[in-house]
């Protein structure tokens, strides 16, 4: 039996915003795909350390494209 967890339920109980909330997800749903996935994982259950760098570099991504995205916003207001 797989157990089934919507993490949106829980965000929705907060103030955020449609962007931060997708990017919430994305990063939980990432995070679940590593765990999922025995390869990444050493035998205390922890990510190795590739696992943990593609986690850090996801997340990286976002804060990039966020920025970029709030850039060009502002260079439009000008």
């Amino acid at each position: 039996m797989k157990f089934q967890f919507n993490i949106s339920n829980i965000l929705d109980k907060f103030e955020l915003s449609k962007r931060e909330k997708e990017n919430l997800i994305s990063l939980f749903e990432f995070t679940n795909y590593l765990y999922d996935d025995e390869d990444n994982l050493t035998k205390t259950f922890k990510l190795r350390k590739n696992s943990k760098e593609k986690l850090e570099e996801k997340i990286i991504e976002m804060f990039e494209m966020e920025i970029k995205e709030l850039s060009s916003i502002d260079e439009m207001e000008e």
